[in-house]
This record gives structure tokens, sequence and C-alpha cells, in this order.
């Protein structure tokens, strides 16, 4: 029994090296990639405008106005639902509200306050009334907490659309 013992000590102190492993360097902070994942998938684009998004009501014309606006799209996560209320953008310490959601190709509706269940093939989009468009912004789950950092927005190039 114990020249096994012996043996075994012997053979497994041979299989680790003395010495430290040499290991591989850790990327740089600025090699990594952030993240663009949030609670309900994945963010996908991010634009901002000065001129307000059509949003139809049937209480009658939004008083919403505001300098600027920032739309996210969001490739939702199978089974995943979200509202007006779950997200807000940050920025310099200040929270900016969504104010709108739709599924992409869809135009804003005010009486559309949450869209459920969504399947994951189509993008829905945020709207959300921003002072400037020259902040850094980071989109925030605000429901409840969450380990994933907010995701700071990559602002697309202009379109004709969003000049």
């Amino acid at each position: 029994m114990f020249r096994r013992s012996l043996l075994l000590f012997a053979i497994l102190a041979i299989s680790f090296p003395l010495y430290p492993q040499e290991e591989t360097p850790a990327p740089d902070a600025s090699e990594k990639e952030e993240s663009n994942l949030i609670k309900t998938g994945t963010v996908v684009s991010a634009s901002a405008t000065s001129e307000k998004p059509a949003v139809s009501s049937p209480y009658g014309d939004q008083k919403n106005s505001s300098p600027c606006w920032v739309e996210v799209t969001v490739k939702p996560d199978a089974g995943r639902s979200v509202s007006i209320h779950d997200y807000v953008l940050t920025a310099d310490g200040s929270e900016y509200p969504c104010v709108a959601v739709a599924l992409d190709g869809d135009s804003y509706s005010g009486d559309t306050w949450k869209l459920e269940q969504m399947d994951g093939s189509k993008n829905f989009k945020m709207l959300f009334p921003v002072p400037s468009k020259d902040k850094e912004y980071k989109i925030k789950f605000k429901l409840l907490p969450t380990s994933l950092a907010p995701v700071k927005l990559k602002f697309s190039a202009p379109t004709e659309e969003n000049k």
C-alpha cells in the first residue's frame, strides 16, 4: 500500500512542473471589445436625429419636445418582452426615459407601451428624447437589478432619414 502511494506521488510530482507556467498575456483594455448585450437581447444600432419621429396616438399629438432623439435598435432574445419602462439612456449622471417602442419597420404608436413575447425574428426599436447627440450615452436596464453593465451606444453615420 505504501509503495503504491509513493509511486502515485512520484508520478504526480513529475507530471506537474515545478516552475510557473508562462501565461498568455491578457488583452489590453483597449483591445477588449465591449459587449452589446442588454437584458432583452443585443443592441444592433443607435442613431440620433434632431427631427422628432412620428408617434401616432389615440390621445392626440404627443407634446414631447426635445432638441435630439435617439433611436436604439435591438435584436431580441426569443421569448423576451420590452416596455417603455425597462430602459433609460444615461449620460453625465442624468437619465433619459424611453417614450416609445415599436417593431422594426413599424411606426411608433403612443398606445403601444409594451411588446410581448417576441420570437427573435424581428428587431425592435426604442425612442429616447435627449438634450444633445454630442454626449456619450449608455443604455441601462432600469426595471430590476442586473449583472449586465450598461452598453455604450455608438451612433451610426447619419442617413437622409436621420440627418
